[in-house]
């Protein structure tokens, strides 16, 4: 295989990968299309603990439900902190809503914050759930009685400019036995603590079991032609993996069990997520459960003893907010990897702690990635060099390709012995070029995950008509500039000799263009300033290499 078709093999390949990353862009969170018939229902799991609740607050044909919901309307807690808007259901006590103040859900309409938990029927139903199951009944939450019904004292609760720290109390009380929820909120924190201290004055022991868990449904999400999607499911810490992911198919086919110490459980959608991290002391029961109307829960159940005349706190953290890497990573192991960099996350994270430093100097996250780009490009210079030379070294040979070909005529074996000969003689490794690009492959793949998961990158401006990076150029422009570079890149390599590998090679430019045009801007930008850097340095490595080449040639002549 000579040089030119290995550079097409690496286009080609180049190509493929683009396909797969946005194949699995795509295939991670498009949903199932919805083909279930009259006669298909679900069964209850028997797999799911006997004590596991179903609990579906605003939704219909609750027949089904193994604790009987109340029908009787209750007023909501609502609670604001800097970070936070929650609505809080006293029955049961479940936050129903969360409001991400501090992140719009589009430049257009900067008041409306984020949505990240809804229990609105008619829209996406996703909530999270806290409880305490008693062995014979009693507590809070009852087959026979439903869910608590908490008593508060009041029903507004402000986070005040003087306070670092909100605490919404919730009072249950039944003959010998009196439990307080407590859920406790800090300033410029995503993480809610939520507590359970329960005074047994019975002069028997009280057991029970303290659940966590996430439900949401799931409907199908459409989308255009070339329109991008992200993961959209559930994932989970295991004994194997730190970071495993459930998807809904897979929570549909099979129930996902497990029982360790600690972990965490999380719902994930693109740059946000809620998580449920029980204590790390207590052995955790994880299950899933899928529900006839395509309702999705995942958690975790621990029991324990309240032994007579005592009093005991149990308890987790819940974090509803965006994917922030170092956040998740001080609240529990594995975590941060539901910033999901995909199987090169190490060289991610790296790229990523690179592109947050220089951020942090010039505070424009497009420029930091052209600057990212200008120091991954400098730090492969001699790679990239000796790819030059070998590519400006074979366009001075050319010639005497060509000539061979024509002393050859149709007999190829002759002209790849002869070609071969040819690159003994003037000394040309054909992979020379090759090698170099095929090492810097794992980067730009790295640093594609690192410019389409982090949240950093969301809504974030560059300039002029760029004011978010995280979606596509809204004109085109830099998809339609990445293509002239690319094609005039092409310009400055040799020719293929075979008219075939000429037509490939030709068409890169426009594959790749359409390709992009529905890639977040923030990626475009990064192959626009690779495709100009890469162009100033082949332009000079090659009149340097050419320069010196010169005088060898009029020096052999």
């Amino acid at each position: 295989m000579d040089f030119q078709r290995i550079r097409v093999f690496i286009l080609l390949s180049l190509f493929v990968v683009g396909l797969m990353l946005y194949s699995t862009w795509q295939q991670e969170q498009v949903p199932e299309l919805a083909s279930k018939s009259a006669s298909q229902t679900l069964q209850p799991n028997k797999d799911i603990p006997s004590d596991v609740p179903n609990i579906q607050s605003s939704l219909p044909s609750s027949s089904h439900l193994n604790i009987p919901s109340s029908t009787t309307p209750t007023t909501l807690i609502t609670v604001d902190t800097d970070v936070f808007k929650l609505k809080i259901d006293p029955k049961g006590g479940d936050i129903v809503f969360a409001n991400l103040p501090q992140y719009p859900t589009s430049l257009e309409t900067p008041d409306d914050a984020y949505q990240l938990l809804n229990n609105v029927e008619d829209k996406r139903f996703y909530v999270v759930q806290t409880g305490l199951l008693g062995q014979d009944n009693s507590g809070p939450d009852s087959r026979i009685k439903g869910r608590a019904a908490y008593k508060v004292a009041q029903t507004k609760y402000v986070l005040a400019p003087s306070q670092e720290i909100l605490q919404i109390p919730l009072v249950w009380e039944e003959e010998g036995l009196r439990v307080t929820k407590l859920f406790t909120l800090k300033r410029n924190s995503y993480v809610i603590d939520v507590t359970y201290k329960i005074e047994n004055t019975r002069q028997n022991a009280w057991v029970g079991s303290y659940y966590g868990q996430i439900k949401r449904q799931h409907e199908e999400q459409k989308r255009a032609f070339l329109s991008v999607q992200m993961y959209q499911g559930a994932a989970v810490h295991t004994a194997d993996k730190p970071y495993k992911k459930v998807s809904f198919k897979d929570m549909k086919q099979n129930t996902f069990k497990q029982t360790l110490k600690g972990g965490w459980v999380a719902m994930l959608e693109h740059y946000f997520l809620s998580a449920w991290i029980p204590s790390k002391d207590a052995e955790q029961k994880y299950y899933s459960r899928v529900d006839e109307n395509d309702t999705y829960t995942i958690g975790t159940l621990s029991s324990f003893e309240v032994p007579a005349q005592s009093t005991l706190e149990v308890g987790g953290r819940l974090y509803l907010g965006p994917e922030i890497t170092d956040v998740l990573k001080e609240l529990s192991p594995g975590l941060e990897l539901t910033v999901d960099y995909g199987i090169l996350w190490p060289i991610s994270q790296l790229l990523f702690w690179l592109l947050k430093y220089i951020h942090d100097f010039i505070g424009n996250w497009g420029w930091s990635i052209i600057l990212l780009t200008l120091l991954i490009k400098v730090v492969f210079y001699k790679l990239s060099a000796a790819s030059y030379k070998s590519m400006a070294h074979l366009k001075e040979v050319q010639p005497k390709i060509e000539a061979l070909k024509q002393r050859c005529g149709e007999d190829k074996q002759q002209f790849s012995q002869s070609l071969i000969e040819l690159y003994r003689k003037e000394k040309i490794n054909p992979l020379g070029g090759c090698l170099p690009i095929l090492i810097q492959i794992p980067v730009f793949i790295a640093l594609y995950y690192v410019l389409l998961e982090s949240v950093e990158l969301r809504q974030a401006p560059f300039i002029f008509w760029i004011n978010d990076l995280s979606i596509k150029d809204p004109y085109y422009v830099l998809p339609i500039i990445m293509g002239a570079s690319m094609f005039f890149q092409q310009r400055m390599n040799p020719p293929p000799p075979d008219p075939m590998q000429a037509k490939i090679m030709m068409s890169m430019p426009f594959i790749f263009t359409i390709l992009f045009v529905s890639f977040p801007a923030g990626l475009v930008l990064y192959w626009v300033a690779n495709n100009l850097i890469s162009m100033l340095q082949q332009w000079y490595i090659t009149r340097k290499f050419g320069l010196k080449a010169k005088p060898l040639q009029a020096k052999n002549a």
